[in-house]
């Protein structure tokens, strides 16, 4: 069963700016990250580097691709915005690069956005660019409360870069799990692919052996087979049932292939709803422990199917990290080069703007 998505209540500025950080997973630093409430009520995430200073005319442009960029965002009611500056208050007390900031304001109400709020976190404060306390600087040491009901939702890294970075494992544990592939390979009849993959999703990484770990890359072997974990660990096993069955009518020809919503549903194209965050996470966790582990020779299956589980939580620049690395490997693996393709285009999926809900 599949968790229901927090309700984040969001009951004042400092809420907005403690949630953050919890919502993206990982701590900001030099970005304008983009709350847009959308007219069911949820909200999506959207982060996008700060750029550097630059004469009006320069930041005037950077302002007009900026605003094209959010008019593609399906159904935006309003936004709240949260700079992180990575830098202290002006000498003056006002708010790091207003001079940007509120001109982007101005440009997204001009194009018909309702812009809740627009606040800053400083390197020594946090603060308004409007408002009544516009800007007044405020301790940081205000943030670390978790707004009520993101109690649960983990920070699980300072700063997006940490999240592409796999864990340290040693010379004998990656000889271990290769001989746990090979027998895994050798022993395992792959006819249970979802029970696989609840098994495996269930495991433990920081204590999980060898054979525990290696026994899902025989399923990976398989698109299909791979494909039906990616939805089971998504959004369970139901819909990982629901691709097999999808699967064997394409291939018994009842359906044609350009016909089914597999591929639509695994880009983010199709009507899914938002993965289960809580299944993904630990899916994540699991499957950067195996990458970490498996020899060149087939690493490039676990580091597509981590991109793809980062992807799917509107991380695509770590999920670009892993799925080059899959291709360096081999460039002619399908998904890897899918996804890859996605990316370049600045694709998330469609679940991505409809993200845990938010209330004020």
């Amino acid at each position: 069963m599949t968790e229901t998505a927090p309700l984040i209540r969001l009951r004042s500025s400092r809420d907005v700016v403690a949630a953050v950080p919890r919502l993206l997973g990982y701590r900001p630093s030099r970005s304008i990250v983009f709350l847009n409430t959308h007219d069911d009520g949820r909200v999506s995430t959207m982060r996008v580097d700060l750029p550097e200073p630059a004469p009006p005319k320069v930041e005037k442009r950077f302002i007009t691709s900026l605003v094209g960029m959010l008019c593609k965002v399906p159904e935006v009611k309003r936004m709240l915005i949260v700079v992180f500056a990575g830098e202290p208050f002006d000498s003056g007390g006002d708010v790091p690069r207003a001079s940007f900031i509120r001109p982007l304001i101005h440009r997204l109400l001009d194009s018909g956005f309702v812009v809740h709020d627009a606040l800053c976190v400083a390197e020594d404060a946090w603060g308004a660019y409007d408002g009544h306390d516009a800007g007044i600087p405020h301790a940081l040491d205000e943030l670390a409360e978790a707004p009520l009901g993101a109690e649960g939702c983990e920070v699980a890294a300072e700063a997006p870069e940490q999240l592409a970075e796999l864990p340290v494992v040693g010379y004998l544990a990656r000889q271990a799990f290769d001989a746990a592939i090979d027998r895994a390979i050798r022993d395992t009849e792959v006819l249970r692919p979802i029970i696989a993959a609840e098994e495996f999703v269930a495991l433990d990484p920081s204590s999980a052996d060898s054979d525990e770990l290696a026994a899902i890359m025989p399923v990976l072997l398989y698109p299909e087979l791979r494909d039906a974990v990616l939805f089971t660990w998504a959004w369970g096993p139901d819909r990982g049932l629901e691709l097999l069955d999808e699967a064997g009518r394409i291939e018994d020809g009842e359906i044609g292939p350009g016909d089914d919503t597999i591929a639509l549903d695994l880009m983010g194209i199709g009507s899914a709803e938002p993965p289960d965050r809580g299944r993904i996470a630990r899916a994540i966790a699991l499957m950067a422990k195996v990458s970490a582990l498996s020899p060149d020779d087939v690493a490039h299956m676990p580091l597509t199917v981590l991109a793809w589980l980062h992807w799917s939580q509107g991380r695509g620049s770590v999920a670009g990290h892993f799925v080059d690395r899959a291709r360096e490997l081999d460039p002619s693996y399908g998904l890897a080069e899918l996804l890859q393709s996605v990316l370049r285009q600045g694709h998330l999926p469609g679940w991505a703007y409809v993200m845990p809900e938010l209330s004020e």
